[in-house]
């Protein structure tokens, strides 16, 4: 492990200017709010309750009984027109504002529990170029993180994930640590050396910006379980996971490394779809 402080902290630049968190008016308990709510006061961005018009409950009533419960965080309101597919026009009204980020549970696991008891969890992910913060069913919210991990592979979705991480670390005043799961290796094998390659890629320019970063590799046979592991024995990080296409169909309908972090770890997770660049205007 190592770790490299930059010369100057720099103006932190936005990497999330409000926190969308849907809600369902037929529901009681919200196990999301929290989380975003914390977000919201973290960067002291708004928080926008949003819901998809329903016949069976007032959804105007609903988010404001729930906005009166909530205290330091700016909130608004929006009532989305009733629809046969509220989790698209929930996804819809999330790209159309600028610098946006979703917070939303997903308590089922696996392809069929997920569209049958959370279809809107599905629709919403289907297609988002926002970056998404995940509460899954073991989720436990810390008082206060301590810090971000972002999680990186070879692929092109880690440039726009560290890229991310690394703006929210500024925005959020806190160290970074960059990682990356590779197979174990014999202890004689020096290959520790030539794997600190890329990762040193990513701290460097984290450095050039003034941020503390640690970077390091895990070493197990399974991405999914080394990221896990390491994740449980830390409750107070806020991880980033990038994903390799639609969130929705390369994470929660196939096993994969986000999911099964998600669903199997008590970490708040951010996955950060590969094309978020686009999303972020």
């Amino acid at each position: 492990m190592i770790t490299e402080v930059g010369p100057k902290r720099p103006q932190p630049v936005p990497c999330y200017e409000e926190v969308i968190a849907p809600i369902d008016p037929s529901h009681t308990h919200h196990r999301a709010l929290d989380t975003a709510t914390m977000l919201s006061r973290m960067a002291k961005v708004p928080l926008v309750l949003v819901a998809v018009d329903t016949r069976h409950r007032d959804a105007r009533s609903a988010l404001n009984d729930l906005a009166s419960t909530i205290s330091d965080v700016v909130v608004d309101i929006e009532v989305l027109a009733s629809s046969d597919d509220p989790g698209g026009e929930i996804r819809d009204f999330a790209a159309s504002r600028k610098g946006s980020m979703l917070c939303m549970p997903t308590p089922a696991y696996g392809r069929l529990r997920e569209t049958l008891l959370h279809p809107t969890s599905s629709q919403v992910l289907a297609g988002t170029r926002r970056p998404v913060v995940l509460v899954g069913p073991r989720h436990r919210l810390p008082e206060r993180w301590s810090e971000i991990a972002a999680f990186v592979d070879e692929s092109r979705s880690s440039e726009a994930e560290v890229a991310f991480a690394g703006d929210l670390a500024l925005q959020a005043g806190l160290p970074l640590t960059v990682m990356q799961v590779l197979p174990p290796v014999p202890l004689r094998d020096e290959s520790d050396v030539c794997e600190g390659a890329g990762l040193r890629r990513y701290a460097t320019e984290a450095r050039r910006r003034g941020q503390t970063v640690t970077w390091d590799a895990l070493h197990d046979k399974l991405p999914k379980r080394g990221i896990a592991s390491w994740l449980e024995a830390r409750p107070t990080v806020l991880a980033v996971l990038g994903c390799h296409g639609q969130p929705a169909r390369s994470h929660f309908r196939s096993p994969s490394v986000a999911a099964h972090v998600v669903h199997e770890t008590k970490a708040t997770v951010v996955v950060v779809p590969a094309d978020i660049s686009s999303g972020r205007s």
